[in-house]
This record gives C-alpha cells, sequence and structure tokens, in this order.
C-alpha cells in the first residue's frame, strides 16, 4: 500500500510515554498513536459528548512527561471511529511559532532515538 503521508510518522506508542490533551475536550490525556513535523495522531474516547470534527482548529497540548508540555495549534484532518474511540489525524498550525520549533526539536530527538537507541 502506498504511503499518503508527506512526512515521516514515528511510532511513539512502543518507545515513548507521550500524551495529549485537547483542552476543549476536558483535562483528559490522551494517547499519542505517531508524530511527525507535520502532524500528529492520537485517540479519543469518545463515550460522551468528548469528539472533534473534520477540519477542526484547537489548541493542542503534547505532553512531554507528566507535568511539562507544548501548546501547539492543530488542524484535525482525518478521523476514524471504531468502538467508542475517535482515531485523529491532525496537522500543525501556526508553524512559524518558538513552539512549534521546540516541537520539531523533540521529533528530531525521537527519530535519532528511534534509529539508534537501544531498548534494555
Amino acid at each position: 500500500m502506498k504511503e499518503k503521508r508527506k512526512a515521516k510518522r514515528v511510532a511513539v506508542v512502543e518507545k515513548f510515554a507521550f500524551c495529549v490533551s485537547v483542552p476543549r475536550l476536558g483535562a483528559t490525556k490522551l494517547k499519542v498513536i505517531d508524530v511527525s513535523d507535520m502532524g500528529i495522531g492520537f485517540d479519543v474516547d469518545t463515550l460522551g459528548e468528548f469528539r472533534l470534527q473534520k477540519d477542526e482548529k484547537s489548541k493542542l497540548q503534547f505532553y512531554v512527561n507528566q507535568s511539562l508540555y507544548l501548546e501547539l495549534e492543530i488542524q484535525v484532518v482525518r478521523l476514524q471511529e471504531t468502538d467508542g474511540t475517535q482515531n485523529v489525524g491532525a496537522v500543525f498550525l501556526n508553524t512559524q511559532s518558538a513552539t512549534y520549533k521546540t516541537f520539531l526539536t523533540l521529533v528530531s530527538l525521537i527519530d535519532q532515538l528511534a534509529e539508534h537507541g537501544e531498548l534494555a
């Protein structure tokens, strides 16, 4: 199957414990599936009224650990819902901000760690 994405995504679930929060959906931390320099994939538990809409623009808090996060802006470009979970694909907006540039540095580090790091 041909890859549609324009940027290489790094699956982070197995190697890192990053999570995100979408303030509009409440304080719940959501599981990050993958990241790239252009976008992010994450899951939203849709039980109740917590849902995102395609093309919706929103703030996103990308948590590096329990308390340190980068606030980014996203636009939802893909939604897939199964069994009460919404799998979200979003692109980053405001890509000239210092926060976004800091995020790019983190993505570069993740790439290097995934390629050269060793799991114990």
